[in-house]
This record gives C-alpha cells, structure tokens and sequence, in this order.
C-alpha cells in the first residue's frame, strides 16, 4: 500500500537517468564504452554539419587499467563559444534543436551529458573540454562534472590555452568501460558512421589498433533548413495544441502560418470543408477539431520539401559502399534507391538503401544488415527493428535468395545498408538503437528493398546466363579438336586449321545470348 505521508520531493532529470541509465544505453561496461564514443561523435558531426565543414575525426581510446578507460574524441568542427560549453556539457535536455524541425543527429540535449554523468559516477573523473572557435587566439580548457541534484554544469576549472588548430573541439572522458574488437564495436561504429557520412574522415587510435578511413566524397551535404509540420499525418493531439497556443489568431492564419504546405487559399478552402467560418478557436470544441482533421485528409497538398533532410544521396552511398566493401571483391554493387520525402505524424522523411552481393562475402549465413537512421548506425537490439522488420517480411526465395524461416532474414552473400533520414526519427526508446514499426515508414521501406532485391535477381540472372555462356564455350573448344583429329584420321587427311569455325561457332552462341539480353 502506498504511504501518503512518505516524505517526497522533486527530482532533478540527471537524478532520474543516473538511476536509470540503461534507458540512454549505459546498461553494460561494453556499451557504454560504445555510447561514449557515440555520442561524442555525433555531436562532432552534427557540429560540422551545421557550418558546412567536411570533418576530419580523431578517436583514441586508452586502457588506464581493467574496465577503465580514457575516451578523446577531437574535431575540426567550429567549436563552441566559451558561454556555452559549461551548458551544452553539463546540463541535460540543453540544445538548440529541441524545437527544430530539421534532421539532426542529436535533438534532445541528453547523449553527451549522460555520457559525462556516466564516467563520473563510475571513475569519479570530471570531463575535459578543449574548444576554439575560428577568430580567437587562444582556445580554452575547461574541467567539469553534472551537479546531479541541480542539473547544472559545475566547474573546476577554466583556464586558457594555446592549441595550433583555427577551430575544433576535444572532449576527453574517463569511465569505467570494456574494449571489444567484434561485433558492436567501436571500430564497428565507426566504419559504418564512415559508409554514412562519406564527407567524413576518420583516424582511429584503439587499444590494439590503429585505423584510418578517407572520406569517399569532398563536398559537404546542403545544411538542413528548419521547417513547419506538414499536415498530412498530424495528430489530433498536436493540432489541438497548435491551436490552443494561438486562440488570438483565426483558425485561417493558424493553418497558413503554423504549417507547411498551406497557402491562403488551401486554408481558407479548410475552413469552409470544416465549417469552421466564422468561429474563434476558443469556441472550437473536439467535434470542430474532428471535421478540421477530416478535412485535411480529405484535402491534397504539396509533397513534403526536400530541404529540412539530408540524405545520404546516390553518389555518396556507392562511393561510401565502394570503399567501406572492397576487401570482399564483391560481383555486384546495386544502383542505390532513394524514395520520397514521404510525412508520418507531420514530419518529413525519406528512405535511402544500396546492395552489396557476391565475392568474398559468406553463402551460407544469413544476410548482413546495415541499419542507419539520420545518418546514424544502429548497432544494437536489430530485432525490434522497422527496417529488420521489412527486410524479413520480404519473400526472397522470389529474389533467388534461401529463406529458411518465413519472415526471417535471408541467407546468401549480400549485404543491404538501409537509411531512413527524418525530421523526427520515432525511435523505440531514448537510447535510439531501433526505429519503430510506424505505419507509413514500414510501406516505404517495403517499396524501397523490393526495388533493391529487384537489381540483385536481375544481376543474378545475368550471371547465371554468362556461366551458361562460359560452358558452352568451354565444351566447344573441348569438342571441336577432337571431332576434326577424328574425322581427318578416316579420311586420311592433314587436320584442318579450326580456329575460323570455332570462332564461327562461339559467335553464333555469344550473338544469341546477348539477343537475350546476357550483356545488357
């Protein structure tokens, strides 16, 4: 039974995650040595993202003793300004892009924090940041921890420093951790943060290795651009609220001005479908809001812009997959496939996918998939997600694919890297590891890796045609010899010179298979 005389008390949200940290991911040593470095680097990336710079990332991690380590991640990105850093490190749910409807890695102002409050409680170790900001002598040095109780920053120490670079960053973070060099790695991470961000250069200095990844492109992607809520998959919820928090504006102005993709002459055009004219929002009631949404289903609108996101894109993705695959000589690398901007609950997305078959990749074990999400692998709980979801539900024996299990990943040497790029990417939990199965994502993705599975059964026909190909001009070369020594020998005659007619014989053959389009 609850005690109602129990004292109580609010509590702060560092109070909260630090005891539940496994809700952002912290929940084994292993992995929040991955996380650490994670949220590190996309907040690198969505830095230089942010002022067009390509960035060139270094990773160094270092073994202090068991399960302890010391994490240095540094950027070239633009720095942050020495009024911010105490806040944008220090203090949880703080950031510019909570309220931006544009694609970014980070939005809630969580990751990094709880990254800080992670190593402090396990170490005991504040955090050092080194930032400069382009136009500035000197760069400054900061050491910090989370004043938990407060959700404040709290520092020890700022202090100016000389650092040769024009402008960057550098965290450095000590936490208790576990290295792995497998599956769900750092160096898996950061190989696959390579394929996506192909503008994006890597040096990674690791306990037992070093590594250094090229960018596969030199041009920036366009900066996203902040946009309205497209109407086409607003909840009656948010439209309420929209509505509610502008009661001195019409009903007309309201829709013109609060949304995407709605002129003056589509809202007053609602208005009337709603019945609506005439009426104040404070007298709307939740039938009014009924026959408003109504209408807007009911009503055709422009696409979603393009401009809030910011895909991949075709040549980035095969050039990416070029350099991250070669290793496996692959036969085959698929034209990429990129469909929309499409909207679920108002929010703009895209979904962006490319196949790798054939080489040196295994034949007999289920199909490798490449989950990312604005650009962002996700390393972990695959199962729960949309795009494992869609990739199992396909039925690749019609692809030429082994399918033991009905709706289970196939089996074959291929490997299929999925993007979904979104305004708001609905994932299943605040550590951001797998996307949810949203209705209108799931269609999309479903169109998308039909059309990929297409380009690989084609190619894999193709193939079949030139092995058929390659044995019958094998059999030829064997055959023909032996049927004129034969024939010459009964007939008692010097062999014939038959390289004109198996070149004759090979000709027709290639000449009828290229009619059925082999080399097409």
């Amino acid at each position: 039974m609850t005690d109602f005389n129990a004292e109580r008390k609010e509590v702060s949200i560092s109070e909260f995650f630090d005891k539940n940290k496994q809700m952002l991911g912290f929940d084994s040593p292993q992995k929040a040595l991955f996380m650490t470095v994670k949220e590190a680097v996309d907040k690198s990336l969505d830095a230089c993202a942010d002022k067009a710079i390509l960035p060139t990332i270094t990773v160094k991690i270092t073994e202090l003793g068991k399960e302890k380590y010391r994490v240095e991640v540094e950027d070239n990105g633009p720095g942050i300004p020495r009024t911010e850093v105490e806040n944008s490190f220090g203090k949880m749910l703080y950031g510019s892009r909570f309220f931006q409807e544009r694609q970014t890695r980070g939005q809630q102002g969580l990751g990094i924090s709880a990254a800080i409050l992670y190593a402090q409680k396990t170490t005991g170790f504040p955090t050092e940041i080194v930032t400069k900001v382009q136009g500035e002598l000197t760069a400054f040095h900061f050491v910090l921890d989370i004043d938990i109780r407060k959700n404040s920053p709290h520092s020890i120490s700022v202090t100016p420093e000389i650092w040769d670079v024009e402008h960057g960053l550098k965290i450095t973070i000590t936490l208790k951790g576990r290295y792995v060099s497998r599956k769900q790695s750092v160096e898996e991470y950061i190989r696959e943060t390579a394929l996506a961000n192909p503008h994006s250069a890597f040096h990674l200095i690791l306990p037992d290795k070093s590594l250094e990844i090229e960018r596969s492109i030199n041009t920036p992607p366009e900066i996203p651009v902040s946009v309205k809520p497209h109407p086409h998959g607003v909840e009656m919820g948010e439209l309420i609220s929209i509505f509610r928090e502008n009661e001195e504006k019409t009903i007309e102005s309201v829709l013109e001005e609060k949304f995407s993709r709605v002129t003056k002459q589509t809202a007053k055009l609602l208005v009337e479908k709603s019945g609506l004219k005439n009426k104040k929002i404070s007298q709307m009631t939740r039938d009014n809001f009924e026959d408003l949404m109504n209408a807007i289903k009911e009503t055709e609108f422009m696409e979603p812009r393009k401009d809030c996101l910011s895909p991949i894109g075709a040549e980035g993705l095969f050039k990416s997959a070029i350099n991250s695959f070669k290793d496996y000589h692959p036969a085959y690398f698929s034209q990429p496939v990129i469909r929309g901007p499409f909207v679920f609950s108002g929010h703009p997305f895209l979904v962006e996918a490319i196949a790798i078959y054939g080489g040196d990749l295994p034949k007999e074990e289920p199909i490798k998939v490449l989950r990312f999400a604005n650009r962002v692998p996700l390393l972990y709980q695959s199962g729960s997600c949309a795009i494992t979801k869609a990739i199992s539900s396909i039925a690749w024996n019609q692809y030429g694919f082994s399918q033991p299990v009905k709706d289970q990943i196939p089996v074959g040497p291929l490997i299929i890297a999925v993007h979904i790029a979104s305004t708001k990417i609905p994932f299943t939990s605040e550590a951001k590891e797998a996307v949810a199965t949203v209705p209108e994502i799931m269609d999309s993705l479903d169109i998308l890796l039909k059309g990929v599975a297409r380009q690989i059964k084609t190619m894999k026909k193709k193939e079949a045609h030139k092995n058929q190909v390659e044995e019958k001009f094998s059999l030829i070369e064997q055959i023909l010899p032996q049927i004129s020594m034969k024939s010459s020998k009964i007939l008692n005659l010097e062999p014939p010179d038959i390289k004109p007619i198996i070149s004759k014989v090979m000709g027709v053959v290639a000449f009828r298979e290229m009619d059925g389009e082999l080399f097409a």
